[in-house]
């Protein structure tokens, strides 16, 4: 059971068709816990855009181009290489930024942003920043995702 002050916030599940190919004739659909954000940057800069809790990746990530958006001088940010995302060798840089989810959930993290997640067009929240603070339920059957915070 949750605690008496413990915010719980459910977010549905968003359907997205994919397209017929060899293994699926008729197509198919795919159901993601995606969720609405505003990031911001402590210079007040901010912008909105889609994001899906993954309890796969170690820290949150963000496409490069956010950073544009938030006004980040990347050249100044200090920057690693992050694996994955079908490279073992993604240049990130990182900045500590706010993020809003919407109904109480707000929450500042340490967070990259890499040209590694241009494709995917959204928002990782992983483990450093994000689980470690909140409980995430994913109820496929019911299609919806709750956060809880810890």
């Amino acid at each position: 059971d949750a605690p008496l002050d413990a915010l719980i916030a459910t977010f549905p599940y968003v359907s997205l068709p994919l397209p017929a190919n060899e293994a699926h004739p008729q197509g198919s659909i795919a159901y993601r816990p995606l969720a609405f954000a505003t990031i911001k940057a402590s210079s007040g800069a901010s912008t909105r855009c889609i994001v899906m809790p993954d309890s796969g990746a170690d820290a949150c990530l963000f496409p490069l181009s956010l950073a544009k958006l938030l006004k980040l001088d990347i050249f100044s940010l200090p920057k690693g290489l992050t694996g994955g995302l079908g490279s073992g060798a993604n240049t990130t840089y990182w900045r500590t930024i706010t993020v809003d989810l919407g109904h109480g959930i707000v929450f500042s993290a340490y967070t990259g942003f890499t040209q590694g997640m241009e494709p995917m067009g959204l928002g990782l929240l992983g483990q450093d920043g994000f689980f470690e603070r909140y409980r995430v339920e994913f109820l496929m059957g019911k299609k919806v995702f709750t956060i809880e915070s810890n």
